[in-house]
């Protein structure tokens, strides 16, 4: 095989490339022998078939691309017929429809809605045991076909009551467990649930499903039906006059709190997960669904990266290569830098809030995914375990970005050097002995937070429409 074909087919078989949990996770659930005929498959499907035909001919680019589809189609069946951690990985590379091609996209984007399901008399059987009567004696009908199938939990709609009940699939919090840090045990996601309403309830644009305990048990969880179209529907927002900016900005808001303020991060956002309606108040409204997985990141960690992201930010380069070291990225700094940002270096040496996303920055970044593969995964390897479903959930949102047209606006730096001051704070204030330092901490910061807010008045005084108007020439 070809340097560069090799290239190419490692760049479409890594899973985005620039690190996420998901290949972790496959990794410390060891790789079946399926997996390894798939993938060797796919390679010899590469091979055999772009052998003698010319690089970007239009014949190269068809015979490719029939390729990415066979493949794509082939890593489907792989996941859906080993179900668990297989499917988390298709519904994330169906996400990625900045890094992957389209063909891959497109696949894995049916496993968002339409994940294998369990016949619906075992569900009703887990139902009778756990409630204690049949299900026709229920005060609510039940759909017998689903609205949707998580990958996890399948998903009913109780058609009169409006309410979901999931179903705990019982070797998934143990083989969770042992593997990752997370919050994976269907018995905790009503709590997940209530948590994560008490945390954010000052963010009136986000919306939790409630919780019906009475109808719920240790394997079944009994939640609200809330109505919307998808995070990444363009055309559904454009129907009901959502703006995509205003959805992309508060879900910006909303995950910089979790990530950096709190540290209690929803780790699956993947786009049938979250939903965007119009209230009936006529407010912009994301509802947050599957609060199976999720992730408490330690005060450590969480001050760390929140000073990490806070150099990457400002291009502070001694920032950016200390606060690296601290996550064990060590002299490969520059090359975490970008897994981080989704970023080239260049623009993150001048400044990602001031350097606008380009379609060259766009082709530099995929290629370096395939040409940095083994320092990729070596970096993976050596960042902590916390870090692994940030950067998945990371992944996820830049994806929704992508897809909106709203990547690496301003607006969500802003948003992230908000909460990163904030949270830099609360942590300074908890180690502060003296009120004279607690004062000088709560001055520092308001000082801070100010100088951002003047900062925004100054971006958008520049894109307001007078200012534009006044700035044209006037042609005689």
């Amino acid at each position: 095989m070809s340097r560069h074909l090799l290239k190419k087919t490692l760049k479409y078989l890594t899973v985005g490339g620039l690190g996420t949990g998901s290949g972790y996770f496959l990794y410390k659930n060891d790789w079946e022998v399926s997996t390894i005929g798939v993938a060797l498959w796919i390679v010899a499907d590469y091979k055999i078939h772009l052998r003698g035909i010319k690089y970007e001919s239009p014949e190269y680019e068809k015979v490719k691309s029939e390729i990415h589809s066979r493949s794509a189609l082939r890593l489907r069946e792989l996941c859906c017929s080993n179900g668990g951690g297989y499917i988390k990985v298709g519904q994330h590379v169906g996400s990625l429809e900045y890094l992957l091609p389209m063909e891959y996209v497109e696949t894995m984007k049916v496993l968002h809605n339409q994940a294998p399901q369990t016949p619906v008399t075992e569900l009703f059987k887990v139902l009778e045991e756990d409630l204690g009567q049949k299900v026709g004696h229920v005060e609510v009908q039940i759909d017998p076909e689903p609205l949707g199938a998580a990958s996890l939990a399948q998903l009913l709609v109780h058609g009169v009551s409006f309410v979901f009940p999931g179903f705990q699939y019982k070797w998934l919090a143990e083989e969770t467990k042992r593997n990752l840090p997370l919050e994976l045990d269907f018995l905790h996601e009503g709590r997940n649930c209530e948590r994560v309403q008490r945390l954010f309830k000052h963010f009136k644009f986000l919306k939790i499903p409630n919780i019906y305990w009475d109808l719920s048990s240790e394997r079944v969880l009994t939640m609200e039906f809330c109505e919307g179209g998808k995070v990444d529907n363009r055309e559904y927002m454009k129907q009901h006059k959502i703006s995509v900016d205003e959805v992309s900005r508060d879900l910006g808001k909303l995950y910089s709190e979790m990530i950096f303020v709190h540290g209690y991060v929803h780790c699956d956002p993947h786009p049938g997960n979250v939903l965007v309606n119009k209230t009936a108040e006529g407010n912009t409204e994301i509802v947050l669904l599957d609060h199976g997985i999720y992730q408490s990141l330690t005060d450590e960690f969480r001050v760390n990266y929140c000073k990490l992201w806070t150099s990457l930010i400002k291009a502070d380069m001694e920032g950016i290569k200390k606060y690296s070291t601290a996550m064990n990225a060590g002299d490969m700094y520059p090359l975490f830098a970008c897994m981080l940002t989704a970023r080239s270096w260049k623009a993150i040496s001048s400044g990602i809030d001031k350097q606008q996303y380009t379609k060259s920055e766009d082709d530099e970044i995929k290629s370096n995914a395939a040409d940095y593969l083994i320092q990729i995964s070596e970096i993976l390897n050596r960042v902590p375990r916390q870090l692994l479903l940030i950067l998945k959930t990371n992944d996820v949102l830049r994806s929704i970005e992508y897809t909106l047209q709203t990547r690496a606006s301003s607006t969500s730096f802003i948003n992230m050097s908000r909460c990163c001051i904030r949270a830099v704070a609360m942590d300074s204030e908890r180690k502060c002995n003296t009120w004279t330092g607690w004062l000088q901490i709560r001055l520092s910061t308001q000082w801070q937070l100010f100088k951002i807010d003047i900062y925004e008045l100054f971006l958008w005084v520049q894109t307001s429409s007078v200012v534009r108007f006044m700035s044209r020439k006037i042609i005689p």
